[in-house]
């Protein structure tokens, strides 16, 4: 449009000069100024008063969606300003997302026929991950107008597509055991020795500390009463993802898949453990406890936004230095994205006995 605009200016004003030139008039020439005069200033009239006219807003909060299918997001764009009215915007997106931080750009033309108009941005996600939307400029477009206004904008707005869930021919080895160490966790079927948590009340059986008599109630019911205490559960399983260096969607995305089938098993099998990768935007290792489901859900979105695609160095090293003194009774380590990995000396850097390798390849194939 301001091409046009300066195309028919030009043309305008080469006319005028010739008429000018030819016949000597002053009113000709009184009409070559103003004609050089007016249009610029007018366009520079609009372009100052137009900067700050137009508005443009996302209408939802972070919400959750299915791969593969279309979803919608509103956007609303306000006209603050009379100046603006019947004007062509120009919209500048760039959509990001969570495996690798990979982004596309989109741009949307809109007529301003009114104070306020609504377009909607399709979307039909391919893989899981936290996608977001940014809004990067805005062009303005003035009939007339020699000048184009170029507005930078901040709004933003997010999405998270959830993995699939799919079952994977991995060897998940758990004894029922429940072994005792310091978390935030207790047993429901086993007393311990932790006074910050009440297992148990019951009668005095021959053998019991007396230690552990609570002798106010005793009073009360006549009768000797133990209260046993809780038992803190270890965590001292965890699956480990490492995808340093991997750029290829299919194979981070399939990846995510088998820690959530992983994480999953785990829930379902009432085992406490950490979820354990490298969050490149933080630039540190994260340590994430799970229990329920709940808790796999918030975790798969921490990782998910974690660009953890961008670290360089090896995961077992960053948790040797981070976390050094602590013992693992059994690791899953989830990898891909690496040209050599040493088992025996990943084995010595996480301190555990018991390690199961799942190197993450094209296919079904591991």
């Amino acid at each position: 449009m301001v091409i046009k605009n300066w195309i028919i200016y030009i043309t305008v004003m080469i006319g005028l000069a010739v008429f000018t030139i030819l016949y000597i008039k002053q009113s000709g020439f009184i009409v070559f100024v103003m004609a050089a005069v007016v249009p610029p200033v007018y366009s520079v009239i609009l372009y100052a008063l137009s900067k700050r006219s137009v508005k443009v807003t996302f209408f939802q909060d972070m919400q959750s969606v299915e791969k593969g299918s279309r979803f919608e997001i509103p956007v609303c764009i306000e006209n603050n300003g009379a100046i603006s009215r019947d004007s062509t915007v120009l919209l500048f997106f760039t959509v990001c997302d969570g495996l690798g931080a990979h982004s596309r750009s989109m741009k949307k033309k809109i007529y301003l026929g009114s104070a306020r108009e609504e377009i909607l941005l399709s979307f039909v996600p391919e893989h899981c991950g936290f996608y977001e939307v940014r809004l990067e400029g805005i062009k303005l477009y003035q009939g007339f107008s020699l000048l184009r206004s170029t507005v930078r904008a901040e709004a933003r707005t997010s999405f998270l597509v959830m993995p699939e869930y799919r079952e994977f021919p991995i060897r998940i080895e758990m004894d029922g055991e429940e072994r005792e160490g310091e978390s935030d966790c207790y047993s429901a079927v086993k007393a311990g020795n932790d006074p910050s948590e009440l297992f148990d009340i019951r009668y005095y059986r021959p053998g019991d500390r007396l230690n552990c008599i609570n002798w106010k109630l005793s009073a009360k019911k006549q009768e000797m009463v133990v209260q046993d205490y809780g038992f803190s559960i270890a965590c001292d399983t965890a699956v480990f993802l490492d995808l340093a260096n991997e750029k290829d969607p299919d194979k981070i995305e399939k990846a995510i898949e088998i820690l959530y089938f992983t994480a999953m098993q785990l829930v379902m099998a009432k085992r406490l453990f950490y979820v354990i990768w490298n969050d490149a935007r933080e630039q540190k290792l994260r340590r994430r406890g799970v229990r329920e489901e709940e808790d796999l859900s918030h975790v798969l979105i921490e990782v998910m936004r974690s660009g953890m695609t961008n670290g360089s160095e090896p995961i077992e090293d960053l948790y040797s230095a981070q976390f050094e003194g602590e013992y693992l009774f059994a690791c899953i380590f989830i990898y891909s994205g690496r040209k050599q990995l040493e088992d025996e000396i990943v084995r010595d850097r996480l301190r555990t006995n018991s390690i199961e390798f799942v190197q993450v390849q094209k296919g079904d194939v591991f």
